[in-house]
């Protein structure tokens, strides 16, 4: 080879979980500034608080995305699945699949007109040079941002794309400190007429993988304390949006950026919720509603909590009322509560139940001998049926306060049930034959 030949010099960062991964390929990418800033949004929100770990970013998890998409193609573009230009585009869109979330991820999204998807193909449109600059097909790019594409499931389907099976793996080595198995399961995932499938040799780890994100949902992304974090988060960035704060400007905020306006803050509101979070004091359950048939699984623990069992109908109703996107009703059930209990509205945090999609099992296409496709939930209905009834199980409507306030308000708990439920709107009657 001629000293003067070019050839490609690898540009290497190192992963904590998949060893070192060159981005090379994809620099001009990584190399603006959106991208960049997300280095300073961590991916689990104020979970670090519960795991000190916890510390990982958009940005870690992007660079993991990107190589377990790129393992993929080269084992799709070798079975005839994706061309060449498929497979780095695909791979291109898992590095920035991510570059629309806001500070704290999750935690202030339902405040945004426009979710993260929407905000990262405003985000990319704007990035076509970078884009281009590493000779990626940009029209092919924004079809896959735009889920026009079928390949787009590779990196985002629900069950088996590789955004999670990164996150999955990822959060839980920062968290609960155990391995989903991944890895066999990558190498049996198939892209069969525009559908992303599962080899049927694959089943077993792919139920395993199920069952996995129901125990870190509940450890982990619904734990209680976490949730409730969440909300007293919700909670004081919608007290600087009526104080001020564009929805543009806390769309470009990291999360430290976000942390500063709390600090500087000069509302009695923002600054007492930033110094209980600085302090470690948080807000904790004293009323929880949940669907009666799950009440057994959950217990007070000798704590002031008040755990009441509600039908179906009335869980159902809680979440039609739109309370997890709807601040103003919300603030305005905590200052009715706080009134009935006797305590201060500002030490009073409702939490209504949050993020239901996480709970939405989706099916699973499995790919059998002679390229037959089934549906997993055909093949194993008791399987799809026990995680929809685990992830039911979790979901709750919570009344929080801090400390001593919890027992005045579950002292007052019959009246604050009646109160709530009396917001639901009552079932038509039938009219006189």
């Amino acid at each position: 080879m001629s000293n003067s030949a070019k050839f490609s010099i690898p540009k290497l960062v190192s992963d904590p979980i998949l060893g070192l991964v060159d981005i090379g390929p994809v620099l001009p990418m990584v190399d603006a500034r959106p991208f960049q800033e997300l280095a300073f949004k961590h991916q689990l929100g104020l979970t670090f608080l519960l795991y000190p770990g916890a510390t990982h970013t958009r940005k870690e998890h992007s660079f993991g995305t990107y190589q377990r998409t790129k393992v993929l193609m080269e084992e799709w573009l070798a079975k005839g699945f994706v061309t060449k230009d498929e497979a780095t585009t695909v791979a291109a869109y898992a590095l920035y699949h991510d570059i629309g979330h806001g500070p704290f991820s999750h935690a202030i999204e339902s405040l945004r007109k426009i979710d993260h998807k929407e905000y990262g193909l405003k985000l990319v449109k704007e990035l076509k040079k970078e884009i281009e600059a590493a000779d990626v097909n940009y029209k092919l790019f924004i079809d896959l941002f735009e889920r026009k594409h079928p390949l787009y499931a590779a990196v985002a389907d629900r069950n088996l794309g590789t955004d999670k099976l990164d996150y999955l793996e990822r959060d839980a080595f920062y968290t609960i400190r155990e391995a989903p198995g991944v890895d066999y399961l990558s190498k049996y995932i198939y892209f069969v007429d525009g559908h992303v499938v599962i080899d049927e040799h694959a089943i077993d780890e792919t139920k395993a993988i199920q069952e996995f994100y129901i125990k870190i949902t509940k450890n982990v992304y619904l734990r209680k304390r976490a949730i409730i974090l969440q909300g007293l988060m919700q909670a004081m960035t919608y007290q600087l949006l009526k104080d001020g704060l564009s929805l543009e400007t806390l769309y470009k905020l990291t999360d430290f950026g976000l942390l500063g306006r709390f600090e500087l803050s000069k509302n009695p509101y923002v600054q007492f919720g930033y110094q209980c979070l600085l302090g470690g004091h948080f807000p904790k359950t004293a009323i929880e509603l949940k669907d009666a048939q799950f009440v057994g699984t959950v217990t007070a623990g000798g704590k002031p909590m008040a755990i009441r069992g509600i039908t179906s109908g009335e869980m159902q109703g809680i979440k039609d009322l739109g309370l997890s996107h709807d601040f103003p009703a919300l603030r305005a059930m905590e200052a009715h509560v706080a009134k009935l209990a006797g305590v201060p509205v500002q030490e009073i945090l409702i939490v209504p139940p949050l993020f239901t999609e996480r709970l939405h099992i989706e099916d699973v296409r499995i790919y059998r001998a002679g390229g037959k496709v089934d549906l997993m939930s055909a093949v194993y209905p008791h399987h799809f049926r026990a995680m929809e009834e685990h992830a039911m199980s979790y979901d709750g409507f919570r009344i929080c306060a801090f400390g001593d306030n919890r027992e005045k308000i579950q002292k007052r708990a019959p009246a604050i049930v009646d109160y709530i439920l009396g917001l639901l709107p009552k079932k038509p009657r039938r009219g006189k034959k």
